[in-house]
């Protein structure tokens, strides 16, 4: 069995920062790292090898050649090799290109299944499999989170997430193209030899001409998605405590003081009147609700 594990370098959002002229991402600042969720489609086409149910594993990418050294972090897990789409007419490219441009790249290929992650962190598009799906005429399954490969190897039976936390299970007929959850499999350290192997690896380039791919196919002007602005969250309001009016005067003085979270029995204001009324006034002018008269 042959997998295709289609790779996207997304720029690592724990460090992304807004330019506040533009309003889009700062390049400058870009660090790349592979789409956590294709991390998740490479480990899991490395535990079907492991099996020995797949004997090969390609990683395919539309990306510039500077990402490279992330195909090579897939090879170094254990892929047998890499394949890199890119071309100066590639730039820009939405959801729909991409995966046509990868759909033409496949053609070339011998495959039983195409392995991509249900969406990419940047965007968050989750279109690229159904386009691969479309354009070679396979089954599609989204939302993969368990493939088990039947034992003829000519089926796969996987589950697929519904909504509260109910599965659909599918039995589809290879070759197919699957989208992967993050969750499927958590992504393993590669060893020693194969981060020398990953080293040396094969990773082919290829640009649009390489695919068959006309200019006007590989560098389209009427791109279905354009990022026209970027904005961070709006910071959200701390909400106000109200204690239930309908609690005793005592009960609501204790949630006062401890912020509106419950507190155990044993915190409780206890002893007599005097001593009660002295804690909520020490209590208030520790908080500055009150000031302390002289």
């Amino acid at each position: 069995m042959n997998i295709i594990v289609c790779v996207k370098p997304v720029p690592d959002v724990n460090i992304i920062t807004l330019d506040p002229k533009t309003g889009l991402i700062d390049g400058n600042d870009l660090v790349y790292i592979i789409n956590p969720y294709d991390m998740a489609a490479i480990e899991e086409a490395l535990r079907i090898k492991d099996k020995d149910v797949a004997s090969h594993i390609t990683l395919a990418s539309v990306a510039p050649p500077s990402s490279k050294r992330l195909l090579r972090r897939g090879l170094a897990m254990g892929a047998d090799e890499a394949m890199l789409i890119w071309d100066s007419n590639f730039e820009s490219l939405d959801s729909y290109v991409t995966g046509v441009i990868l759909a033409k790249a496949f053609n070339s290929l011998q495959y039983d299944l195409i392995l991509c992650g249900q969406m990419a962190i940047d965007n968050e598009a989750g279109q690229v499999s159904s386009v691969i799906a479309q354009e070679l005429g396979l089954p599609l399954a989204s939302r993969v989170s368990s493939i088990d490969i039947t034992t003829e190897g000519d089926k796969v039976v996987v589950q697929s997430k519904l909504e509260k936390g109910n599965r659909l299970e599918m039995e589809i007929m290879l070759p197919a193209v699957l989208a992967v959850e993050i969750e499927l499999d958590e992504p393993r350290y590669a060893s020693l030899p194969y981060l020398i192997s990953g080293l040396r690896g094969e990773i082919k380039e290829y640009d649009f001409a390489a695919l068959g791919l006309s200019r006007q196919e590989a560098n389209r002007k009427d791109t279905m998605i354009r990022i026209v602005g970027l904005s961070t969250p709006k910071p959200r309001p701390k909400k106000v405590f109200t204690p239930d009016s309908r609690l005793t005067a005592e009960e609501r003085l204790r949630l006062i003081m401890s912020g509106g979270v419950t507190q155990k029995q044993s915190d409780k204001l206890e002893g007599d009147s005097e001593k009660i009324a002295s804690s909520v006034v020490n209590f208030l002018i520790e908080k500055k609700i009150v000031s302390k008269t002289k």
